[in-house]
């Protein structure tokens, strides 16, 4: 699929890359040596500093705090990060900036002109063309979130200054392995010889201690942190504050992360309306995190799940930490291919006793929100596609300046 056999007008730049992330993304190491050798003829030069961040969950959030840090601290700032919220441009940013349109489809076809006729799937192009960018615009720092796993996610290219693992549990099994042993060896396929590696909460895998062996890392173990936030986990905290300790001891870490919260978040505890919560957790640890903080600070309120999630989820495993402090449950229509069928979702509920309410559109469960007693907390959840019509409904902008 040529870009300019497919976009006569900046218009037609969404359309493109939807076509892309539809086609069926294969993870394999032939893929991954295409990459490679584009990422070679693009003549991409590495910053001072890069840091790479894999694990199951907190990896966002991790890079959104560094982000948002080392910005306000003057340095220039490149960050990659996925999935987006409501438009493509999110997931390439300089200093907390989206990338524009005309910018976006420059680089995107340099990138589809070296590649020639080596297949390369949606992240990595999406990679390359944000690779490119850092390093037309050279930048002092690179953070790169691993979108799947590590080992051939388009970020290990590069020998990082610093690799992140910021936990492992079980996601993506039918891509990564059954089990943390196999989802561990393939997000520490991103360390290297000698390098740098944290690691957040919980216990490190014997695939991942192997690994540390083997290649003589210098592993620091981060568990949370004594600072508080409404947006962010502790896990993601501490990381971060490690991270300035050990690459950037001129910035007062503490003194800067018990200040986060001035920053707005983005689809992390948002408070968007009155009486409307916004959070892309999507997998059990992150719901339980949500869970936390909902219990924190609403637990006065009635509670209503406005809910849906990707088709490979396991509805016991993921709903588990939430699923009794929840009665009444709304199951949008998105009709997107990757989003899992309303059915299966109202079959589970019902069986578990919920009271269940389908056939709404987002902007129709917006309504309802509106009209709804004040005392009523609505908590929106389960996918970030949904986290993003709420956005575009309410006209939020989604542009991470502040």
């Amino acid at each position: 699929m040529k870009i300019k056999d497919n976009i006569n007008t900046l218009s037609d730049l969404e359309d493109y890359l939807n076509k892309l992330i539809r086609k069926k993304n294969i993870f394999r190491e032939q893929s991954f040596e295409n990459l490679k050798q584009v990422l070679v003829n693009l003549k991409i030069k590495k910053p001072n500093k890069l840091i790479s961040i894999t694990g199951t969950n907190g990896k966002g959030s991790t890079a959104e705090i560094l982000s948002r840090v080392l910005a306000k601290n003057k340095y220039e700032v490149g960050l990659l990060t996925s999935p987006h919220l409501v438009k493509f441009n999110e997931r390439i940013r300089i200093n907390n900036k989206n990338i524009d349109d005309s910018e976006m489809l420059n680089c995107l076809e340099e990138v589809d002109k070296l590649k020639d006729s080596k297949e390369l799937n949606f992240y990595q192009i999406i990679a390359a063309a944000a690779f490119l960018f850092f390093s037309k615009k050279k930048l002092d720092v690179w953070i790169l979130e691993v979108g799947l796993g590590g080992r051939l996610d388009p970020a290990n290219y590069f020998d990082a200054d610093i690799s992140v693992i910021t936990k492992i549990a079980l996601d993506h099994e039918n891509i990564l392995g059954k089990g943390v042993e196999n989802i561990g060896r393939e997000k520490a396929g991103i360390f290297r010889t000698n390098q740098i590696v944290i690691f957040g909460e919980g216990s490190i895998p014997n695939s991942v201690s192997k690994i540390v062996e083997k290649l003589n890392v210098d592993l620091h173990k981060v568990d949370g942190t004594n600072i508080e936030s409404a947006y962010f986990h502790k896990n993601s905290l501490g990381i971060s504050k490690k991270i300035f300790e050990l690459q950037f001891p001129e910035i007062d870490a503490k003194s800067e992360l018990e200040k986060i919260d001035e920053f707005e978040f983005l689809g992390r505890n948002h408070l968007v309306l009155e009486n409307l919560l916004l959070d892309v957790s999507h997998n059990s640890d992150s719901i339980e995190n949500l869970k936390n903080f909902i219990n924190k600070h609403y637990s006065a309120f009635k509670l209503n799940a406005i809910f849906t999630c990707n088709k490979e989820k396991q509805l016991p495993n993921i709903l588990k930490p939430i699923l009794n402090i929840i009665d009444d449950w709304y199951l949008p229509e998105l009709n997107h291919p990757q989003i899992m069928k309303n059915i299966e979702i109202e079959n589970y509920l019902v069986r578990k006793g919920k009271k269940v309410f389908c056939g709404y559109d987002i902007s129709e469960i917006n309504d309802i929100v509106n009209k709804t007693d004040k005392n009523t907390l609505f908590v929106a959840f389960g996918s970030f596609k949904l986290v993003g019509k709420f956005y575009e409904i309410l006209n939020i902008k989604i542009e991470n300046t502040k």
